[in-house]
């Protein structure tokens, strides 16, 4: 235990899953942390969030209530064909838990969401409570002196800023960064289905089963494009299927920005090779609520993730598409890095930047790394963690051809990689 060790006063700007896993983690490392955000939580998304083992140990260790967030624990990755259903490929999962110390969760964002934000502000539980600003949109952020200026006025210091505030963050651009991005060929429409009405319409039970399915994501039939594909999970302790819908961009209807939409007609959805499609997934998006569009970027990695006392995490830090479904645990990992580098074992509450440039260190080439594989995954579902481990003789041969895998991602030891680099910086 360091006997320099301080509490900082840490503003965390956004309160998303990243912005309040921040929280949690500076909080259980002993720190004052204030969340600001632009807008009420009302508005969070419905749909599904992918925790495999290298977020959920997190989750445990912040002890987070994962009951709490109704998780449906995963057993089965399943491939099929687009036209019939039929099962192309099935990884099984029921020696994960027992293989990588946690079970694979899938949550509701907004059940996951309201736990995260239950155990940043309650007065139970290790640290000091998190306090919340909302109609808090940052306009500008001095990184050398610590301070954040919002659009209503109100300008706060802080000895350490995190800028969570997701793909079009303002932090970002305040610490230097200039985004180089396209729009992806892929377009996604979220929706889900009530499992209530599943089973009162007749409609297929496995959909609400603990797997994730998967239609399409590879060449087709009559030259139907790789980008359409069907991603199906169950969530919020089974009560709901959620689907993410891809198709080619050119095709879509929806092209513009913002936080919220209005929901889409089941048509904009069944469109195009979807004519095709299996009909026992055509029946349940037919029945579907909450239809949102989703437009989706690729973004080449920035040069730096740190300025003086600010940092970036989450999708601030990394956007990614969603293929590998690693973006919740990426923005986890951030946030455990931070509550890590920040704690009483080490010394860097006395010298936040030299702090920040290890967060950097440590978290930037493995997200990266994520990222370039996300956008692989793309283009052939086959590069998905999982099926990359299906796809060649061993995960050996997959890792060394580039290839993302479980082992690489519930096989890391963060704690241990900081205690590295601790000692190199020690001994330089």
């Amino acid at each position: 235990m360091s006997s320099t060790f301080k509490q900082l006063k840490v503003a965390v700007v956004g309160g998303g899953l990243g912005g309040l896993s921040a929280a949690v983690a500076l909080r259980r490392a002993g720190h004052l942390v204030d969340i600001y955000e632009r807008r009420d939580f009302n508005v969070e998304v419905g749909a599904s969030i992918s925790c495999a083992a290298n977020g959920t140990q997190w989750l445990r260790e912040w002890e987070v209530d994962i009951p709490d967030m109704k998780p449906i624990i995963l057993m089965n990755l399943v491939m099929r064909e687009w036209e019939t259903g039929k099962v192309l490929n099935d990884y099984k999962l029921e020696k994960y838990e027992e293989e990588w110390g946690n079970v694979y969760n899938m949550f509701h964002r907004q059940d996951m969401h309201a736990t995260l934000l239950k155990t940043a502000t309650a007065t139970e539980g290790k640290g000091t409570p998190c306090k919340v600003l909302i109609d808090h949109i940052c306009e500008s952020v001095d990184p050398e002196a610590g301070t954040v200026t919002f659009k209503n006025g109100v300008t706060i210091t802080a000895d350490l800023i995190v800028g969570a505030d997701g793909i079009r963050s303002a932090v970002r651009g305040q610490i230097g960064i200039i985004p180089d991005m396209k729009s992806s060929p892929q377009t996604c429409y979220r929706c889900n289905v009530l499992t209530e009405d599943v089973k009162k319409l007749g409609l297929v039970d496995y959909s609400y089963a603990p797997a994730i399915q998967y239609w399409g994501g590879v060449p087709g039939k009559n030259g139907r494009s790789k980008y359409y594909k069907i991603v199906m999970s169950p969530c919020s302790g089974g009560e709901v299927v959620s689907f993410y819908c891809f198709m080619p961009t050119e095709l879509t209807s929806h092209h513009e920005e913002g936080f919220t939409f209005k929901e889409v007609p089941v048509a904009d959805i069944l469109q195009g090779r979807y004519d095709a499609l299996d009909p026992d997934c055509v029946d349940l998006l037919k029945n579907s609520i909450e239809r949102m569009p989703w437009r989706l970027y690729v973004h080449q990695p920035y040069d730096h993730w740190v300025n003086g006392k600010a940092c970036i995490l989450g999708d601030a830090a990394h956007p990614m598409m969603p293929h590998q479904s690693q973006g919740a645990c990426q923005a986890i990992e951030d946030a455990a890095a931070l509550g890590i580098i920040f704690s009483d074992k080490y010394d860097f509450t006395g010298d936040v930047k030299r702090g920040l440039e290890l967060y950097e260190t440590i978290r930037k080439p493995r997200a990266t790394r994520v990222q370039s594989a996300s956008v692989k995954a793309t283009e052939n579902l086959n590069e998905r963690i999982g099926f990359t481990s299906m796809t060649a003789p061993d995960a050996e041969l997959a890792a060394a051809e580039g290839k993302l895998t479980i082992n690489e991602m519930n096989g890391y030891k963060m704690h241990f990689h900081i205690e590295e680099e601790v000692a190199k910086l020690s001994a330089a």
